[in-house]
């Protein structure tokens, strides 16, 4: 029994000996990536000091940081450190309105003293460039950014640290950063909004009694920037102090800068401000257009509502979801309204058209004009003199064909020619003046040799009225229903221009 345990054993003491083999080299690989340790001079023993050349630069910096403990501020419970911010904007992103934000590349510096890192007498340069790993061997300020979403250090191809050690004990750090700062919004005016957005730089653990942040003579610099949407400049920058008192720890010190973005107009208006303007502009055509003309009518009334509304989703999304109305989209419901009270005016158009009783009352008018019409005509005194051809005279070669019809007897005068015309060309032979031609649908019977027509009488013009087919009935539009469009023409163009003028001297 006992023989059997022990090849388990040693097999379970090879796999934990296996493992824990793993997991060292995971770890010294992991380490590797992100670089070797460093190693402080006061880590050091006195042995590897002793080996250092003692005119060395090596050997001035393992003097000054032998007894130096990073734990401790400078000037312990004394005065409180003072640290001197600095910021150059390498770029500068543009906000992001969805989520409130805008990123930055900077170059963040900081100069303090620490009595402790003076230089000797015997060092003869003013600075002393340290190797950025010595980072980690110093004090530093825990400068924190307080309105900071995402943040990360550069180190391609090394850290971007720089480090500078002054002959009075002044250090000076510089290190490159990207951030993401929250800026929040006020989209009351937008797109003509003017935003700002701040950068605050917060100590996170040592109050006002130990450590106070302030600016230099030259707080942040940039060169000029351009940005998509916005227009920032040098002299729009301000800077002020936000030290914050939090209850139970008690007063940070705190500095902040304030970015004045002023936003550019161009896009909008030209990818929002004016297709809404052209699309409302385009559903007034509708007006002009007869009013019994519904499928030219409606369609173009139907298209512009959609078009303004899909134009409002599509802007919506790209916005943050607000509880206050914006400058857009008072402009796109005024334009959707328009657009939208010009496909109910030819509602209520269609609504008078199919009105009986106001068809009937169009009628009598229609009809009342038409007898009136005829009255004046008959009191009118006839003033033609000649039936054959109106010019007040008689041709040269004319005689008098008279033809019976039965039943009833009646009589037909036609005058004609005593040649027949058979053709065009007959008219121009030298027999006959003519001047001109006669019409395609020229028929003999009904027109003189000189091509003018011939006045008949009696049957066989009521007969030709008789193969006639009569004109379709025109449709009855009641008076009411022109008057409203008539008064559309008018209204829609002037109340919108009103409400343009209204709309950009609030806003501009």
């Amino acid at each position: 029994m006992a023989a059997g345990i022990k090849p388990v054993i040693l097999l379970l003491m090879l796999l934990c000996w296996w493992h824990s083999t793993t997991a060292k080299e995971g770890k010294s690989t992991k380490k590797g990536k992100k670089g070797k340790q460093v190693v402080c001079p006061s880590q050091l023993s006195p042995e590897d000091l002793a080996q250092v050349p003692a005119n060395s630069t090596s050997n001035i910096l393992n003097r000054l940081m032998v007894s130096y403990d990073p734990r401790i501020r400078p000037n312990f419970q004394g005065i409180p450190v003072e640290s001197r911010v600095n910021i150059f904007i390498n770029s500068f992103g543009s906000i992001q309105e969805t989520t409130m934000d805008y990123r930055v590349n900077i170059f963040l510096r900081q100069r303090w003293n620490d009595p402790r890192l003076r230089l000797p007498t015997d060092f003869k340069s003013e600075a002393l460039t340290v190797d950025p790993k010595m980072f980690q061997c110093l004090w530093k300020p825990d400068l924190f950014f307080a309105n900071e979403k995402n943040a990360n250090f550069h180190d391609v191809t090394q850290d971007n640290i720089l480090l500078f050690i002054f002959r009075n004990g002044d250090v000076l750090i510089s290190m490159r950063l990207s951030v993401t700062l929250s800026c929040p919004l006020d989209l009351t005016l937008f797109p003509m909004d003017t935003q700002l957005c701040k950068m605050q730089l917060e100590s996170f653990g040592y109050t006002t009694s130990d450590l106070v942040f302030m600016w230099q003579s030259d707080p942040v610099q940039m060169d000029e920037i351009a940005l998509p949407q916005f227009d920032i400049k040098q002299e729009d920058i301000k800077y002020g102090n936000c030290t914050k008192f939090y209850q139970g720890t008690g007063y940070y010190t705190c500095v902040e800068v304030i970015f004045t973005l002023r936003r550019q107009v161009g896009f909008y208006m030209m990818g929002v401000y004016a297709p809404t303007l052209l699309i409302v502009v385009l559903s007034w055509l509708s007006f002009w257009i007869n009013p019994d003309a519904s499928a030219a009518r409606v369609p173009l009334g139907i298209l512009s509502v959609l078009s303004l509304s899909s134009e409002s989703m599509s802007l919506a999304s790209e916005l943050p979801k607000v509880s206050y109305v914006k400058a857009i989209d008072i402009w796109l419901i005024a334009c959707l309204l328009f657009g939208f009270s010009s496909l109910v005016e030819y509602a209520v158009v269609q609504v008078i058209l199919n009105s009986p009783k106001l068809i009937e009352e169009e009628k009598a008018k229609m009809a009342t004009k038409e007898n009136a019409l005829k009255e004046k005509e008959k009191e009118k005194p006839s003033t033609k003199t000649n039936t054959v051809n109106g010019t007040g005279g008689t041709p040269i070669h004319v005689n008098t064909l008279q033809v019976n019809l039965t039943p009833p007897k009646e009589t037909v005068v036609e005058t004609r020619c005593k040649k027949v015309c058979t053709s065009k060309s007959d008219l121009r032979s030298n027999d006959f003046s003519i001047v001109g031609s006669l019409p395609r649908d020229f028929e003999l019977s009904n027109f003189d040799c000189y091509g003018k027509p011939v006045e008949v009488t009696g049957a066989f013009k009521s007969q030709g009225k008789a193969n006639k087919k009569p004109p379709p009935p025109k449709p009855v539009i009641p008076a009411a229903a022109k008057r409203i469009d008539l008064y559309a023409r008018a209204l829609f163009p002037f109340s919108f221009l009103f409400f343009n003028v209204v709309y950009w001297s609030v806003y501009l």
